[in-house]
């Protein structure tokens, strides 16, 4: 094939990939690290139109400044990547930025000072295979944790994340290759060896696009599965999952003749906090009453947020006594765990009724009814004593 034709081919790939890009940052934008990706995606791609360019346009443009441009634009795709994998405290990009500059010092040097063609092939491929390495580690190293960390990823194909590793994978292979093999040639001559490389490039940027967007639709499936299962400012149980769960524990609870007990928790100044300091923090709030709630209950527990300032708390196998002790290690943890915001120490009022069943008295709904009713005496009494 012409290398002509191959470099037509690439500026038409490198742009509609790029506007796909920039259109999936756009309709995506709570996904983060995708405008990075686009940003640097089509700056790269840029670089390696005028990479191909060599022969037609002064070295100066062809060489130095689109060598810079495909490196400068892997930065901001690895920033990116660490974004998107919730690694941005990553010291990769910033290394990867370090080895950047010293490239464009030796490319400055053999394009404009010492003409070598072959030095110029060995740097780039060096940074290339660096590049490729930092951005295998970032996406493994973020699909290893995100599968731990939750249970629906784990279970997700995560074929674009897959697809990016075996791309970023194969090309530090095959550019350490073609970097022994390709003749000191511009690509623009038609020769087997440019011919491949165009070819490389045309492959290696509609892969990389496509194994982004799919990617990031995957998170986003992602997301639709843990929201349907869990509350998405607190990370506990939805009401929905609770009732589900819940209603498979009492069938155990009933089978074994254990009794159940139910807390009903509400935080009653969560309004007044949202009103005086904003919703943010009072999500801060209930994400830090539901993580000292979740590490004061048993394994079999099952804690949810059933609306805006209330939770449930099922207790298979505890009795009165049980659910009283449960009670006073939550009101211990959460009061002896001060939240400060600016300097101000902000309390959380809470109210929690409980109620115990035993076997034919185990129905979820009437539990419930009975623990809403056994709140509503414990406000009110709260109400009558001001001191409380």
């Amino acid at each position: 094939m012409d290398n002509t034709t191959l470099i037509v081919t690439l500026a038409l790939i490198a742009t509609v990939c790029s506007v796909a890009l920039f259109a999936n940052w756009y309709g995506n934008r709570t996904v983060p690290g995708l405008l990075s990706i686009a940003m640097g995606f089509a700056l790269t791609s840029a670089g390696a139109l005028l990479l191909a360019s060599q022969g037609t346009l002064p070295p100066i443009i062809s060489i130095l400044l689109a060598n810079s441009m495909i490196m400068s634009g892997r930065i901001p795709m690895l920033m990116g990547l660490t974004s998107f994998w919730n690694q941005e405290k990553s010291l990769l990009p910033l290394f990867c930025g370090v080895c950047f500059i010293g490239a464009v010092i030796g490319f400055y040097y053999f394009t404009m000072i010492d003409e070598s063609v072959l030095w110029r092939i060995r740097i780039y491929s060096a940074m290339i295979i660096i590049f490729c390495c930092c951005s295998v580690y970032v996406v493994a190293n973020g699909l290893k944790i995100e599968r731990r960390l939750r249970p629906v990823m784990a279970i997700s194909s995560n074929l674009g994340a897959n697809g990016l590793i075996g791309l970023f994978s194969f090309n530090a292979i095959s550019e350490a290759i073609i970097a022994l093999t390709r003749p000191a040639l511009p690509l623009s001559d038609p020769n087997a060896g440019t011919t491949l490389l165009l070819l490389a490039a045309v492959l290696s940027i509609l892969t990389i696009a496509l194994a982004v967007i799919i990617m990031t639709m995957e998170e986003l499936s992602v997301e639709h599965k843990e929201n349907a299962i869990f509350d998405p400012i607190t990370t506990i149980l939805n009401h929905r999952t609770f009732v589900e769960v819940s209603q498979r524990v009492l069938g155990v609870a009933l089978r074994y003749t254990k009794p159940v007990s139910l807390l009903t928790i509400e935080v009653e100044n969560l309004d007044q906090i949202a009103k005086q300091f904003g919703v943010r923090i009072a999500n801060e709030l209930l994400r830090h009453f539901s993580l000292q709630a979740t590490d004061h209950r048993r394994n079999e527990d099952v804690l949810a947020r059933s609306s805006f300032n209330q939770f449930h708390m099922l207790l298979p196998g505890v009795d009165e006594a049980g659910a009283a002790i449960v009670i006073q290690k939550i009101q211990k943890a959460v009061m002896g765990e001060d939240f400060i915001y600016r300097g101000n120490k902000l309390n959380i009022k809470m109210v929690i009724a409980t109620i115990t069943k035993r076997e034919e008295d185990l129905h979820l709904q009437q539990m419930m009814q009975e623990s809403e009713l056994a709140l509503f005496q414990a406000k009110r009494k709260l109400q009558s004593i001001p001191d409380a």
